[in-house]
């Protein structure tokens, strides 16, 4: 099973991971689990710290993808026939 890691639940993994229930603190610390991160999410958070709603994000914004691969997350890959799928 695969799992796409919500954006709310990706700042809290990376910085306040006792925010996670025990159940998802679970799969994001098991290296056999894939846990996807899609590029939405670093809109979101580049829109809210521009807007000054998260002024913590600098270190991830600066860090970039590196930061999260280094957790063992993976891009998800979404197209326009994803977008269109899913918007159906």
């Amino acid at each position: 099973m695969a799992f796409l890691l919500d954006t709310h639940a990706l700042l809290w993994w990376l910085a306040e991971p006792e925010r996670l229930s025990p159940a998802v603190h679970a799969v994001l610390s098991d290296p056999a689990q894939p846990v996807y991160v899609s590029a939405p999410s670093a809109w979101e958070i580049a829109t809210k710290h521009r807007l000054g709603r998260l002024p913590t994000a600098d270190v991830l914004l600066q860090a970039g993808w590196p930061l999260l691969e280094q957790q063992g997350f993976q891009p998800l890959p979404v197209s326009w026939r994803h977008g269109v799928q899913a918007g159906r």
